[in-house]
């Protein structure tokens, strides 16, 4: 009896009926209910720094209810937490992640068939986890606003008040307020606020336009290109690197793997721009002025798919997203973020392409070009493996850095693998089908290579390591005995320098398009190669002059 009444004295302590009045039980369950449903779904997508962010903006409803003793403000905290908790839980049940800028532009994308069919597809018994969260929100209405009167509950009050205004105004001082400072549905309100004029124009300006162009093979043709992310192929172990990095593709006997190939610049969004387009180092074409590649499958008469685990919109994406918006069918796996930065320290991993990409090879399309676009090695690079390939380790910061790389290089070689193999089984069932898929990423990363740095950024200088990628080619049975001559000049410029603003040309050449975009003399494919360009890059300076 007497350990209870201390247990009661302790309840009834001025400075903890302070708290509880400030933060009432059954809204902070409210409160917290998303975070508690989404940590049980998938916690590496948790972001602990919400609770700070709750237990700040929780009191601006509920001290002023209780200064001025007005219920009006609880019942206003009640109803947005509850609508924001509610759209989260739903979210987090259905799509398995956060509300997200990624998953809002989608869905605003969608129409409302497209939505049935989706929800019918997505929808599961975890939706019952709603109704005990609205008989939550009822319990928390009826929490009332308490009287504090003593001066050690109005010291309480000032404290916490205290912490909500110095915890907002350093994110408000430090420009943050929006992307580190308020709930996350508010965040993302916000940032679809922001970009969906963005995505709108891409979305105008994604209309393939009608060429010259025409296929020379009546065989069915499934073409897939998968762009990397941030790949130095000198850590890998099919180029000779010590760690044995990709023990997949090393043992694989039917693919051919160039090594003299360089990325024109160190960015995603010029890399792939000149990846796919008539643009390159030496004319310099703007993209709404070039066709693209798109462009040419389209007018040839394949089916266009883009699949990517990247961001659709962001800081470095925005008109990478105009070929996606241009292709006939397009999938954007990655709805962990609200944009391509926050993508970087959000993990989204590659094998989330698997199901699209043999949804993709299913269809009865004729002819298919498929787009797999990985997050590859994009830093931060812990983040771009699941724990199973977490396999090399360091004993300081430096050694953690190379080997989370490493990592994730190796997680990399599991996935094009992956997509390989899943290609070369569809390819065995349709045995008349001329098969093919080119590999590598967009630019290198220099990871200590060269200097004392990790990222792809530079000064003055480019370092080599940033724009050394692999360059991966896996041919179908069918393709090397149907056009062995074109097989045989792939293996005889394995060697060959290369830069990759031309790959526009070299795909046209392997996929025997006819159209008056195509040139010979820039495909690696080809013998009629120019073999005398000089690898002049974004820095000005000789590739191989260094």
């Amino acid at each position: 009896m007497i350990r209870g009444n201390k247990v009661m004295r302790i309840f009834h302590h001025p400075v903890l009926k302070s708290l509880t009045a400030i933060y009432p039980g059954y809204l902070m369950l409210l409160v917290f209910s998303p975070l508690i449903v989404g940590y049980f779904i998938d916690p590496d997508l948790m972001d602990p720094r919400t609770i700070l962010i709750d237990l700040a903006w929780v009191p601006l409803f509920t001290i002023p209810a209780i200064i001025f003793r007005k219920n009006i403000f609880y019942r206003l905290a009640d109803f947005f937490y509850f609508l924001f908790g509610f759209i989260e839980i739903a979210h987090w049940i259905i799509l398995k992640g956060p509300v997200t800028l990624t998953s809002l532009l989608i869905i605003s994308n969608t129409n409302l068939q497209e939505s049935v069919e989706f929800f019918n597809l997505k929808a599961s018994w975890g939706l019952l986890l709603l109704i005990p969260f609205i008989a939550l929100y009822v319990l928390s209405f009826k929490e009332s606003a308490p009287l504090l009167l003593s001066r050690i509950e109005k010291y309480t009050l000032a404290t916490v008040l205290l912490f909500s205004i110095v915890f907002i105004g350093e994110n408000i001082l430090h420009g943050r307020l929006i992307r580190k400072g308020v709930p996350p549905l508010v965040k993302t309100a916000f940032s679809f606020a922001d970009k969906i004029k963005l995505y709108e124009q891409a979305m105008e300006e994604g209309t393939p336009k009608d060429i010259e162009a025409e296929s020379l093979t009546d065989a069915c043709q499934t073409f897939v290109l998968i762009l990397g992310e941030s790949c130095n192929r000198n850590h890998m172990s099919v180029y000779g690197y010590d760690r044995e990095t990709t023990p997949r593709l090393e043992h694989r006997d039917d693919i051919i793997v160039f090594d003299n190939i360089i990325a024109a610049y160190s960015n995603t969004l010029n890399s792939v721009l000149s990846m796919l387009s008539e643009s390159n180092l030496d004319n310099k074409k703007e993209l709404k002025n070039s066709t693209d590649i798109i462009d040419v499958f389209h007018s040839a008469g394949f089916r266009t798919y883009w699949i990517s685990n990247q961001s659709p919109i962001g800081v470095w994406d925005n008109l990478v997203t105009v070929f996606a918006n241009k292709s006939d069918h397009k999938r954007f796996v990655n709805i962990s973020s609200n944009s391509s930065f926050e993508a970087t320290y959000t993990p989204s991993y590659d094998s989330k392409l698997f199901k699209p990409f043999i949804w993709a090879l299913a269809d009865s399309a004729k002819k298919k070009f498929i787009v797999l676009h990985l997050m590859g090695s994009h830093s931060s690079y812990s983040r771009r493996y699941p724990d199973k390939f977490n396999l090399f380790k360091g004993s300081h910061s430096k050694e953690r850095t190379i080997a989370q790389y490493d990592n994730s290089i190796l997680y990399n070689d599991f996935i094009v693998d992956s997509l390989i193999t899943i290609l070369h089984t569809y390819s065995s069932a349709e045995n008349n089908t001329v098969s093919a898929a080119i590999y590598l990423s967009d630019h290198g990363e220099n990871v200590y290579d060269e200097g004392n740095r990790a990222g792809h950024d530079y000064s003055k200088i480019l370092p080599k390591a940033n724009v050394e990628v692999p360059f991966i080619v896996w041919l179908s049975e069918y393709y090397k005995n149907k056009y062995p001559e074109k097989a045989k000049s792939m293996k005889e410029n394995i060697h060959t320098p290369f830069v990759t603003d031309d790959l526009f040309y070299t795909i046209i050449d392997m996929n025997f398009i006819e159209t008056p975009f195509s040139d010979n003399r820039r495909s690696l494919f080809n013998l009629a190669l120019d073999t005398t360009r000089k690898r002049v890059l974004e820095d000005g300076k000789d590739y191989d002059n260094k």
